[in-house]
């Protein structure tokens, strides 16, 4: 029977593991277990991504190695979840594995969607998935072992499990993670179909080539007296004749030079039949492929004209970013492409917002202009730590983003970066300064 990754993981997580994890954490044991349930699959789906490519199974390959995840760690569960240094390291190992192969503004996406879904903080959210990750790299690390894989069968196993751990994450992380195979599924078949139509194409002029061979023997056996049985008998040599009387040469056999002259008027019209008979192929091919294509533009074009109706009846906010977008896109997008929000307010030293309404009149200008993409950008003012002001934009710029990614708006189009205090617009000597400092900024990247 075929190993199910996320079958097993679940099986290795007992509810006394929960329980306990509940306590370390200070959780209601119920929230825990909802977000167990998104950050089993997420951490799965990470390591899929990671190592389920040529490149990466390579590195995951060494990673497995190098921190001897061999499966020791599924023997004693038990006592990791309770807490003390067992439990924070377990953590610590956990999230600088997810951070190098999630990155960390991806990781604190799905963090944030887990802690939004499940009820439990956001600092909470992010230890549950330290803490699974170790686990689900022993798990790999067993299976490796056991059937003796290298990097080629390790790529290969992961790839296998793909569509059943992304098919278990809600719809809003399954696309940030790269989870929507719709789109790669429509171009496999439009490959297959053209494909088809080669291979179809290759058969008729292959059978053009056996009418062709039939027509010479026909002629051969046609032609008078005693050279017709020779022809018949000496197929080979008729050709060259045929050749020959192609370019000009007379035998001084009238039977064999009129012979000749059949076989290369044949072979000619055979060869233009089989010319035909290919572009019709290809034109056929084309001709798919571009109805496919209309499909599919006229069905995003649908999408695109519902969701700019929808943005008409959106009430902005004077000088909100969702005006300021919408107005720059209807214009014909002339000057500044990028703006600011003006009522998104994080917590002091914190990337958690309780008023979003602003990101998702952002997320309907989105819907509405589907080639947009955008970067996010967090800034802080100058004081504190110059690295965790860093750390701490850029956790309030991938917060932006999967608020965005909850509302619909594919990940793809979206990238995060942290600025810290590194761009000021004004003075951080005075309040009035600092206060415009901290912000967060969308540019328009592409359109």
């Amino acid at each position: 029977m075929a190993i199910n990754l996320l079958d097993m993981l679940k099986e290795n997580i007992s509810g006394d593991m929960i329980s306990q994890a509940s306590k370390f954490l200070g959780e209601n044991e119920s929230g825990v277990k909802s977000a167990m349930s998104d950050v089993m699959p997420s951490v799965l789906g990470s390591m899929i991504n990671f190592g389920g490519t040529d490149a990466g199974a390579g590195k995951m390959m060494n990673m497995l190695k190098d921190g001897n995840y061999d499966g020791s760690i599924l023997d004693n569960l038990g006592g990791l979840f309770g807490g003390g240094s067992a439990t924070s390291g377990l953590v610590n190992t956990g999230s600088t594995l997810l951070k190098g192969m999630m990155g960390q503004s991806m990781l604190g996406s799905v963090i944030d969607m887990v802690s939004s879904r499940s009820g439990v903080s956001k600092s909470s959210s992010s230890s549950l998935m330290g803490m699974i990750a170790p686990i689900a790299m022993g798990m790999i690390g067993r299976y490796a072992k056991n059937k003796a894989l290298d990097a080629v069968g390790l790529g290969s196993f992961l790839r296998g499990q793909r569509s059943g751990v992304m098919g278990a994450l809600p719809s809003a992380i399954s696309n940030l993670m790269g989870g929507n195979e719709t789109m790669k599924s429509a171009t496999t078949n439009v490959r297959e179909t053209a494909s088809n139509v080669t291979r179809g194409a290759a058969n008729t002029a292959g059978n053009v080539g056996r009418s062709a061979a039939n027509a010479t023997t026909e002629v051969a056996e046609k032609a008078s007296g005693g050279i017709g049985r020779i022809l018949k008998w000496a197929i080979p040599i008729v050709a060259i004749l045929g050749i020959a009387s192609y370019f000009g040469f007379n035998t001084g056999i009238d039977a064999v030079d009129n012979a000749g002259d059949k076989i290369v008027n044949t072979t000619g019209n055979v060869v233009d039949g089989a010319k035909d008979v290919t572009k019709g192929a290809a034109d056929m091919a084309k001709d798919a492929g571009n109805a496919v294509v209309d499909a599919g533009k006229g069905a995003l074009d649908a999408t695109t004209a519902a969701a700019r109706k929808a943005l008409d009846g959106v009430k902005f906010t004077a000088g909100s970013i969702g005006e300021g977008m919408a107005n720059f896109m209807k214009t014909g997008g002339k000057g500044d492409k990028t703006f600011q929000f003006s009522n998104l307010n994080f917590a002091t030293g914190k990337a958690t917002a309780e008023d979003m309404s602003e990101i998702d009149n952002l997320a309907a200008v989105l819907k509405a202009y589907p080639n947009l993409s955008i970067e996010v950008g967090g800034h802080t003012d100058s004081s504190g730590n110059a690295d965790k002001n860093t750390q701490l934009s850029d956790a309030r710029a991938a917060t932006v983003k999967a608020r965005l990614v909850a509302k619909g708006i594919d990940g793809a189009r979206i990238s995060t970066k942290g600025y810290g205090s590194a761009k000021p617009v004004a003075s951080n000597n005075t309040a009035e300064g600092k206060a415009k400092n901290r912000r967060i900024e969308v540019m328009i990247t592409k359109r």
